[in-house]
């Protein structure tokens, strides 16, 4: 697996510039990529979660190059956190970083978001179809509105939607995760026994999104 530091920037206000780390498959030309987004900052989020950091060594280890970075204001990136209004120009500086590499499938790009990175990942995915796949791990579905800007006008959801949480979700009522999986046409994997922040089930999750891609 090849790695290499990343630095791409936000068009905000003003051009805020992020951090972030590409991991690519070995002795796969051109490869599919995913974004990867991190839980909430004022939890400990980070790019440097375990969760994520095991999603990529699946996702790399199946062919997939994967970047995960630091939202605004959290590590080396610059700017300031937004509470995840803002962070959707983030996710789209790393985008728009991916597609101009000639070495990974600019129309081929999905993303994966744990927690409050899936709140965020959900609703710039929405904008304009630039995503073709999407995973949103243990959705936070208290504090959090998924569904509102799911009816505007513009909106696209990605073609293949997976919904990822433990049955033991503390943020997530089932009721709740059935209904947006439905409004997605997502499909959804509950956990037995686990809770919103999947310890000790990171590399089952990531498993899950893998096998779910592959067949998409």
């Amino acid at each position: 697996m090849g790695r290499e530091k990343a630095y791409f920037y936000a068009e905000s206000l003003e051009p805020i510039r992020l951090e972030g780390i590409l991991e690519m498959p070995e002795g796969s030309p051109c490869p599919p990529a995913c974004i990867l987004c991190h839980p909430h900052p004022i939890g400990g989020g980070s790019m440097h979660v375990p969760l994520l950091e095991v999603m990529s060594e699946v996702l790399v280890g199946r062919g997939w190059a994967c970047l995960r970075f630091n939202f605004r204001g959290v590590g080396r990136s610059g700017g300031v956190p937004s509470g995840g209004i803002r962070e959707v120009e983030d996710i789209e500086g790393a985008w728009e970083w991916l597609r101009e590499r000639d070495d990974l499938k600019a129309d081929d790009i999905s993303l994966a978001g744990w927690s409050f990175g899936a709140w965020v990942g959900l609703r710039w995915a929405v904008r304009g179809g630039r995503c073709r796949r999407i995973a949103l791990v243990s959705p936070p579905m208290v504090g959090f509105d998924f569904f509102t800007f799911l009816e505007g006008e513009g909106v696209e959801v990605p073609a293949a939607c997976l919904l990822v949480a433990g049955e033991r979700d503390q943020f997530a009522e089932r009721e709740k995760l059935e209904k947006l999986a439905l409004k997605l046409d997502a499909g959804l994997r509950l956990l037995p026994g686990a809770d919103h922040f999947l310890f000790g089930r990171e590399r089952e999750v990531a498993e899950i999104v893998a096998g779910e891609w592959e067949s998409r």
